[in-house]
């Protein structure tokens, strides 16, 4: 199928962990995993974590939390590793000035990764950089809260002649693609998301100039709807425009 002008493969990973199955450029994979997981198929996800991963799973108060951190860190690791021929273990992190997590040994090769609840989307990409972002659907209490500091004007204008129901999954939506892109941007929330609009040109961002009424197209990043089931909203943030996008689901089985 077609997501936003994009072809879209969907299907179950064949591959086996640990083989080399590099990425080619101009193509980004998006992974879709729950994180609701049996003991025995957590077990070999938490034991990859190095241990800084450990500690932090460690300092979350509510179990659930800690079965959440662990299952995702462990997914990444185990995604990560199908592409470089290396165990999951033996992956090792570096971190942004804002945080953002990268390959101390493959600086070329990108990564990125979002959950809400039990749904976890991965971006990948050799060569582009690139950011996720998945949510639940937002309630009308925190829509009306933080959209006059989220949402830019032309956003605000289009917000206001919807019907309740679609103003929660449009906000969503654009919450999700703004997140995105500021994660792959790499500057996180020390950009402004009022000064940022993804709603007037399908896929692109477009940023506010030096006055108000000054938008200009960014020319370096395309924004992208990912499917990730009813409820839920997601979106991929990659760098160029000639990119294709695969969604692959990771296999319910134990890695």
């Amino acid at each position: 199928m077609e997501v936003d002008g994009r072809m879209m493969t969907t299907g179950r990973d064949e591959t086996a962990p640990g083989s080399t199955c590099a990425t080619r450029v101009g193509t980004v994979d998006v992974w879709r995993a729950h994180l609701n997981l049996q003991p025995d198929q957590l077990l070999p996800l938490a034991r990859c974590l190095d241990e800084e991963e450990q500690a932090r799973a460690g300092r979350f108060h509510f179990q659930r939390d800690v079965v959440r951190f662990r299952a995702s860190r462990g997914l990444l690791r185990h995604i990560l590793a199908r592409y470089l021929g290396t165990p999951p273990e033996r992956i090792r992190f570096g971190y942004g000035p804002m945080g953002k997590p990268f390959l101390l040994e493959h600086p070329g090769f990108h990564f990125n990764l979002s959950h809400a609840d039990d749904v976890l989307v991965v971006g990948v990409a050799h060569g582009c950089r690139v950011g996720v972002d998945v949510e639940r659907v937002f309630s009308e209490v925190v829509m009306d809260d933080v959209s006059r500091m989220v949402l830019s004007h032309p956003e605000r204008v289009v917000l206001g002649r919807l019907h309740d129901e679609e103003r929660l999954e449009w906000f969503t939506r654009l919450w999700t693609r703004k997140e995105a892109y500021i994660k792959a941007d790499g500057r996180g929330m020390s950009l402004q998301l009022d000064q940022i609009d993804v709603s007037t040109q399908s896929g692109r961002v477009r940023l506010r100039g030096e006055r108000p009424e000054d938008w200009y197209v960014c020319p370096q990043w395309a924004v992208r709807a990912i499917p990730v089931g009813s409820g839920y909203t997601a979106a991929l943030a990659a760098e160029g425009f000639d990119w294709r996008l695969t969604c692959v689901d990771w296999s319910s089985e134990a890695p």
